[in-house]
This record gives structure tokens, sequence and C-alpha cells, in this order.
């Protein structure tokens, strides 16, 4: 079979023309690897985090624990029959206004451990939308590929600043006065 002159041409005009598109589609591959690459290391920080706060919720429970039965032996030994009798032992008032903190947190810590599982879901959908315009990237459009790793990044530099460190603000927490820890504590004996 002879090629002419004229159908050589033409074939060197179809692959010069679909060169750019090669060479776009190899770009954007590279560009939603980063990103995938971005996306799995802040869910591996959060991820990280959530178990960290779930390490420092239960072993708050634990001392809540501990602290319970201080002050309940504490009522026990020293024969404190009122509410006024046992507010006014400074040990037990010290436990219960230290049982109010530890409660305080202990909420916090799973108000952290929550927002860390939604970042977790919503991270690991972003990555399976990535990985899946991957698979299909000659097919997709620039704007899609562009919309996507634009709403990544938003979702990246939103947690990125909690994937660090936990932080809690103890202005924040709402911490309950000694006679509702007691009243609490006085039901649950």
């Amino acid at each position: 079979m002879k090629l002419s002159h004229r159908s050589i041409i033409w074939v060197i005009i179809l692959l010069v023309a679909t060169l750019p598109s090669t060479v776009a589609a190899k770009a954007k591959a590279e560009q939603l690897r980063r990103t995938m690459a971005d996306i799995a290391l802040l869910n591996s920080q959060m991820a990280h985090r959530k178990a960290e706060a779930a390490g420092i919720r239960d072993a708050l429970a634990v001392r809540l624990d501990e602290i319970k039965t201080e002050a309940l032996r504490e009522v026990r030994e020293k024969g404190l029959k009122t509410e006024a009798d046992v507010l006014a032992n400074p040990r037990v008032r010290f436990d219960l206004m230290l049982m109010a903190d530890v409660q305080a947190y202990t909420g916090r810590y799973g108000q952290k451990i929550g927002y860390y599982r939604v970042a977790c879901d919503r991270l690991s959908y972003l990555y399976q939308q990535a990985d899946d315009d991957l698979k299909i990237i000659n097919t997709l459009s620039d704007l899609k590929i562009d919309a996507l790793i634009s709403q990544v990044e938003k979702v990246l530099d939103s947690y990125l600043p909690d994937a660090q460190t936990i932080v809690l603000n103890p202005g924040t927490l709402k911490i309950d006065p000694p006679e509702k820890i007691w009243k609490a504590l006085k039901k649950g004996k």
C-alpha cells in the first residue's frame, strides 16, 4: 500500500492536532495526582487527630470515674447528708468543680471527634472523585478538572489548620456549677 504525499500530510496534521490535547491531558493528570497526594496526606493527619482526640476523651472518662469515686467516698466517710454539707466540704467541692471541668472537656473532645470524622469522610469522597476523574482524564474537559481542583483546594485550606494539632479554647467551654454536678452525681449513686 502506497501512501500519497497528500495522505502523509493529513496524518501529520492529525497527529499535530491531537498532540496538544495529549500534552494537556498529561499535565492535568499530573495535577490531579498531586491533588490526590495532598488529599491523602491531610486525610491521614485528620484521622490521626481523630484517634488522638478519642484517646484523650477516653482518658478523661477514666479520670472522671476516679474523681466521682473519690467524691462519693469522701461524702460517705464524712457522713455528709445534705447538699449544703456536701458543698461546704472543701475536698468534695473541689472534686465537683474538677468533674465539671472534665465533663466540659470530654464533651468538646466528642465534638472534635465528630468534626474529624466528617473531615475524613469528605476528604475520602474528594479523593475518590479525583481518582475517578484521573481514570477518564482524556474525555474530561479542562473546566471540570479545574472545578474539582478548585473545590479540593478550598476543602484542604479549610481543614489544614486543624490537621496539625487539636485546639480547644477553654474560654468557650460550658462548665456546670458544683451544685448541678452534685445533683447529677446524687442521681447516679
